[in-house]
């Protein structure tokens, strides 16, 4: 499955057909995030900024939406072609904090 394809596909998915890995309910013990925000989010496309391939071979990819000035929310799914989708992690990252790492890696490559 294509980039393009998945934005396509997340417009498309309905709730009931979204589903959550046992890794995520685990995860989220130690985070500031629940179902609920994943499931806003997923239903939310506007705040979508990125979408990566994950690992080869497979249809799991992840998905970066922006959550403030401050904050992004990372989303790794799995698309299971007809049945749905399902949500293996989530987690939010610092802003502030990638900015800084990128320039820095783009430092040091120069």
């Amino acid at each position: 499955m294509e980039l393009k394809e998945v934005e396509t596909y997340l417009k498309r998915i309905s709730q009931d057909n979204i589903e959550f890995d046992p890794h995520f309910y685990k995860k989220i013990a130690e985070r500031p995030i629940n179902e609920s925000i994943v499931r806003s989010y997923l239903s939310n496309i506007n705040k979508l900024e990125k979408i990566e391939f994950g690992k080869e071979d497979s249809n799991r990819f992840k998905l970066w939406f922006k959550m403030s000035s401050n904050y992004s929310l990372v989303v790794i799914i799995e698309i299971l072609i007809p049945k749905g989708l399902k949500v293996i992690s989530a987690w939010n990252t610092n802003r502030k904090w990638q900015n800084k790492t990128i320039s820095t890696i783009m430092r040091a490559s120069s």
